[in-house]
């Protein structure tokens, strides 16, 4: 696989534009000591192979942003608003409706990579996006979190409706499935499909941690913070924050629809949240 160096003028932007020319320099020159291709002028119509662009990806995600799967997808997102104010996303999408928009999404894909077996599709489904990934060289958070970032800002940017993103399938392997939803209420919502449910479930019982799972019991038993916080003998922020980190992976926003979802995956009566599946915090 070969990255686009699109990739690489919109990382110039975000640095320059945060942390200044200097530091983008010194990035650079650092990385092609390294990296011969990057001794070369690095312009929209080169192609990068893709060991060197992670390795660059990597070393900018740590000397600027944190290397964690929101910081990913904060930069896949601001890199989604340069492309569509100076790059090549804005002609790729205007003028179309949404379904031929829907359609364009696997294009903005094939765009950043070329000479791969990594293809995409993209499908509307009443008020949410499917989209999927297949075939992937390895998994690394760029070609999964950033890239997801990415497709839900060009969403936004073309909906009025707040994008509410789950991930079904990924986190290893060579694919993900993710939904992009636009319903008005997430309260309690869930994919529109049995299969989808079925999927968002699995993996996001694998993700859960023991803890999390705890406070989401918990929280079923009907426990606010403060209470959840004096069980478990943490802080009422700390339970908090276990709490919006649980609801995040199972992709609920209250506690009546975390109740429902542990109930439907038979999690209701394991007092201490420890089953299959449920990896250790």
């Amino acid at each position: 696989m070969n990255v686009s160096g699109l990739s690489i003028l919109a990382r110039k932007a975000i640095v320059t534009r945060r942390f200044g020319s200097e530091a983008w320099g010194q990035l650079f020159r650092e990385v092609s000591g390294s990296h011969r291709c990057f001794r070369s002028l690095v312009t929209a119509d080169t192609m990068v192979p893709l060991p060197a662009f992670l390795a660059f990806h990597d070393e900018l995600m740590r000397r600027f942003f944190r290397h964690d799967e929101e910081a990913h997808a904060a930069l896949g997102r601001e890199a989604c608003r340069f492309a569509l104010a100076d790059g090549p996303l804005k002609k790729l999408v205007e003028g179309r409706d949404l379904p031929r928009m829907v359609q364009s999404l696997p294009e903005i894909h094939r765009l950043y990579f070329k000479e791969t077996d990594t293809w995409s599709e993209a499908a509307l489904a009443g008020a949410s996006i499917e989209f999927k990934v297949f075939e992937l060289p390895q998994w690394h958070p760029y070609l999964e979190h950033f890239i997801v970032g990415y497709i839900s800002e060009v969403l936004e940017t073309f909906c009025a409706n707040p994008i509410r993103t789950v991930r079904l399938q990924g986190g290893t392997g060579t694919g993900y499935h993710y939904q992009f939803q636009g319903s008005a209420s997430d309260e309690g919502s869930e994919p529109a499909t049995p299969e989808s449910r079925r999927l968002r479930g699995i993996e996001a019982q694998r993700h859960l941690s023991h803890r999390e799972l705890e406070v989401l019991l918990q929280v079923a038993n009907g426990k606010t913070n403060e209470a959840i916080g004096l069980a478990l003998g943490i802080s009422r922020k700390t339970a908090q924050h276990h709490v919006a980190r649980a609801y995040r992976k199972i992709g609920v926003s209250g506690r009546v629809a975390a109740a429902v979802w542990l109930a439907e995956h038979g999690l209701l009566g394991s007092a201490r949240g420890t089953r299959t599946g449920v990896t250790a915090a």
